[in-house]
């Protein structure tokens, strides 16, 4: 897991990391860093800890599952090398405001494709 108590967007926007975020946090909006690709490329969600959400994308990325996460870092000379989990924000609050957030964060980090690998619905 990524630690650090500052991150950049794609404009060179600071941003502090919220609320102390560890992978035992759970409610929690986290982004995907690729080191091949030297950004973020995905933004997620989980209301369980950031430590679950990460062994479950590594077994997804071991499996070869078919999800964008792990599809990203198994194609394109990509491995799970280059794969980095990085909780932006701990929040308080309903799974609701923990999904208007996650929109949030994917606008201003640019995960959306083809910029990243997120998917607008």
């Amino acid at each position: 897991m990524m630690k650090a108590e500052y991150f950049t967007d794609p404009s060179g926007r600071k941003y502090s990391v919220r609320n102390n975020v560890d992978c035992k946090s759970s409610n929690v909006v986290y982004a995907v860093n690729c080191r091949r690709c030297r950004r973020f490329v995905y933004v997620g969600e989980t209301g369980g800890t950031l430590y679950q959400r990460h062994l479950l994308n590594l077994s997804r990325l071991r499996t070869q599952h078919s999800d964008p996460v792990a599809e990203h870092f198994y194609t394109d000379g990509h491995s799970m090398d280059d794969f980095q989990i990085m909780g932006l924000e701990k929040l308080s609050g309903s799974d609701e405001y923990r999904k208007t957030m996650e929109q949030l964060w994917k606008s201003k980090l640019r995960t959306y494709r083809p910029y990243g690998i997120n998917v607008q619905e």
